[in-house]
C-alpha cells in the first residue's frame, strides 16, 4: 500500500473497529462522472411486445422487412382493413400484416398468446438483424485492451459495476473472460447501458447490441425468479457487497473446465492446463505465445513446428469428428432397420406428453423426427422440405389441436407440400427419456384464398391397414394417402408456413448451477 492510501485527516475521529465495519457495510456508492451519469436512458429496456417503443439503428431488420412486404410475394405479409390503432401501427412498421384478423380480436392473454407473437415480431426481426451484425471477439479484444492501456472512463464504468477485477484478470489469460452478460447486466441495474457506455467499453454497439436487447427485455418485463431465465438474470445483478467471479479456467489442451484442476503456464501465465500430460502435448503449439509473451524472440523454427502441430491436431479433431458423424448414422440406420422389421404383434404403445397426457407412439424415440422424412423418401417419393417449429399455424390448422413440432414434406413431381405434425412423448409419466413421437395429423392443401394456402386434416386411414401391417406400414399408407390427397401448389402462393425453428440453447455452467441460455 502506497504513502497516499495510508494517509488520513488527522482531525478526523478514530472510530471503533466495529463501527468502521459497518460504515464500510452501508456506505453509499460514489457518483459517477458524466460519462456513465445515471441520468442516461437505457433505451433498451423495453418489452419484446411493446413494437412502437423499439430502439431503432441501421439495417435493424425492421426496415428490411418493411421493403420486401411493400415488394409483394408469396412469404410477404398481407393487409387487412380494421380501425385498431395496433393493427394499423404494426402495418405500417413492417409494411403489412400477418395475420387475417386484427390484434384487437386474437387471443391476448399470457407471453405465449397469437396477440403477443405478432407484436413480438418486430423484435424478432431485430434481435436476427443484430445478432448477424455481432462481434463478440472483437468486443472482448477492444475491452481488454482499454483496460490494459488505462482507459479512465473505461475503469471507472468497470468499478461502479463491481466489474474491475474479473476485467483485470481477463487482462492476464483472456481464456477466463466472463460471460458477456456479466458486465451487462449490472450496467442495465444501475442505468448506465446507453450508446456512448457501450462504445467505451466495447468499441462498437453493433458487437454486442444482440444482448443488449435480451437483457433490455428481461428488465422491462422480468421473468419469475425461480424460472431458469430468472435464476440466469439474478446471479449477474450488481451487489457491492459480492465479489465478481471470472469464468473459470479451461484446459488449453483437451478443453475440460475447471478452477481448482487447471494451473497456469508458470512462465507466462497466459494459459493453463489440466495435468503436466496435457501441457507437455500442447507444448509445441503454444511455445511461440509463451515466448512472445515473455518479451523473447521466437526462431522460424519454432514457429513452423507449432504450425505443423496445430494442423495436425485440427485433422486429428476432424477425423474424430467425422467418425462420430458416421457412428451416428450408422446407429440411426440400425435403429430405423429394426422399426421397419418390427413385429405387427407388438401392440399399441403410450407415453405421456409433457403436458401428463397419454397418447399412443407411432414412431420410436431415436432420430424419430428424421426417421418420417426418411421414410417418405424411401417409401412415397417424397422430399423433405424442412423440420418445423411454428410459431404461427397455417391456416385451416387449429393451433389449440395440434402440436407446433413436426416436418413439411413436398411431392417434386408437382410440388404439392404435406406438413405432418407430432407431439413428443416422454416416460415416467411425461417427466423422463424421450420414447417417441405420437403424430397428431397428416395435413394437405385444400384449396388457395387470394394466394394463401388452406390447410386440411386427412383422417387417418385405418380400413386399409391390414392385419400384419407394423407402425411403419401404416404411417407408409397415411403418407401415400396423404401425397394422393395433396394438390399441386404454384410457387407464388403463401403457404403460410412461418417457421422461426427452435430457439438457440445452451448450458451455462455457473456457481449456483446450470442453466439453460435461450
Amino acid at each position: 500500500m502506497g504513502k497516499k492510501s495510508r494517509r488520513r485527516d488527522k482531525n478526523a475521529a478514530v472510530l471503533p473497529s466495529a463501527q468502521r465495519s459497518q460504515q464500510r457495510q452501508f456506505a453509499p456508492v460514489a457518483p459517477v462522472a458524466p460519462a456513465a451519469s445515471a441520468a442516461l436512458e437505457n433505451k433498451y429496456v423495453v418489452k419484446r411486445d411493446d413494437f412502437r417503443q423499439l430502439p431503432r439503428w441501421p439495417n435493424d431488420g425492421i426496415e428490411q422487412q418493411r421493403q420486401n412486404n411493400l415488394k409483394g410475394g408469396p412469404d410477404c405479409f398481407g393487409s387487412i382493413e380494421t380501425d385498431d390503432p395496433d393493427t394499423i401501427a404494426m402495418t405500417e412498421l413492417l409494411g403489412g400484416y400477418p395475420s387475417k384478423s386484427p390484434l384487437c380480436d386474437i387471443e391476448q392473454e399470457g407471453m405465449a398468446s397469437p396477440s403477443c407473437f405478432i407484436r413480438s415480431l418486430p423484435f424478432m426481426f431485430q434481435e436476427t438483424a443484430a445478432r448477424e451484425q455481432s462481434d463478440l471477439p472483437s468486443a472482448k479484444k477492444y475491452l481488454i485492451e482499454a483496460y490494459k492501456r488505462r482507459d479512465s472512463d473505461v475503469r471507472r464504468i468497470l468499478k461502479e459495476i463491481n466489474c474491475e477485477k474479473i476485467v483485470y484478470k481477463s487482462s492476464r489469460d483472456d481464456s477466463r473472460f466472463p460471460d458477456f452478460r456479466a458486465i451487462l447486466v449490472p450496467l442495465f441495474q444501475k442505468n448506465l447501458a446507453s450508446d456512448e457506455n457501450i462504445e467505451l467499453l466495447f468499441g462498437k454497439v453493433s458487437y454486442v447490441r444482440h444482448l443488449l436487447l435480451e437483457v433490455g427485455s428481461h428488465f422491462a418485463h422480468p421473468p419469475p425468479v425461480d424460472s431458469p431465465a430468472g435464476g440466469f438474470l439474478s446471479q449477474y445483478l450488481y451487489d457491492p457487497e459480492v465479489k465478481s467471479t471470472p469464468a473459470p479456467k479451461s484446459c488449453a489442451e483437451c478443453g475440460v473446465v475447471s478452477d481448482d484442476g487447471c494451473s497456469k503456464c508458470s512462465s507466462c501465465k497466459t494459459v493453463a492446463y489440466c495435468s503436466a500430460v496435457c501441457q507437455r502435448k500442447h507444448w509445441p503449439i503454444h511455445k511461440p505465445d509463451c515466448l512472445q509473451a515473455r518479451g523473447m524472440e521466437v526462431p522460424e523454427k519454432v514457429i513452423a513446428k507449432a504450425q505443423r502441430k496445430k494442423k495436425e491436431k485440427e485433422d486429428e479433431e476432424k477425423s474424430h469428428n467425422e467418425q462420430e458423424r458416421e457412428k451416428a448414422a450408422k446407429q440411426f440406420m440400425e435403429n430405423f432397420t429394426i422399426y421397419a422389421n418390427e413385429s405387427h404383434n407388438l401392440g399399441d404403445c403410450w407415453a405421456h406428453d409433457c403436458g401428463g397426457k397419454m397418447l399412443q407412439i407411432h414412431v420410436p424415440t431415436v432420430n424419430a423426427d428424421e426417421m418420417i422424412g426418411m421414410i417418405g423418401k424411401l417409401y412415397v417419393q417424397l422430399r423433405k422440405v424442412q423440420m418445423l417449429s411454428l410459431g404461427m399455424f397455417p391456416d385451416g390448422i387449429d393451433p389449440d389441436k395440434y402440436g407446433f413440432r413436426g416436418i413439411e414434406l413436398m411431392d417434386p413431381s408437382n410440388n404439392a407440400h404435406i406438413i405432418v405434425l407430432f407431439e413428443r412423448l416422454f416416460a415416467d409419466g411425461g417427466e423422463g427419456g424421450d420414447v417417441g413421437l405420437h403424430i397428431d395429423g397428416v395435413f394437405v392443401v385444400e384449396k388457395v384464398r387470394k394466394g394463401r394456402a388452406w390447410w386440411k386434416r386427412i383422417p387417418e386411414p385405418k380400413a386399409s391397414y391390414a392385419s400384419d401391417d407394423n407402425r411403419l406400414h401404416k404411417l407408409v399408407k397415411y403418407l401415400e394417402l396423404a401425397k394422393e390427397k395433396a394438390k399441386p401448389v404454384p410457387q407464388t402462393v403463401d403457404l403460410g408456413i412461418h417457421n422461426p425453428g427452435d430457439p438457440n440453447l445452451s448450458l451455462i455452467p455457473t456457481e449456483f448451477g446450470t442453466y439453460l441460455n435461450i
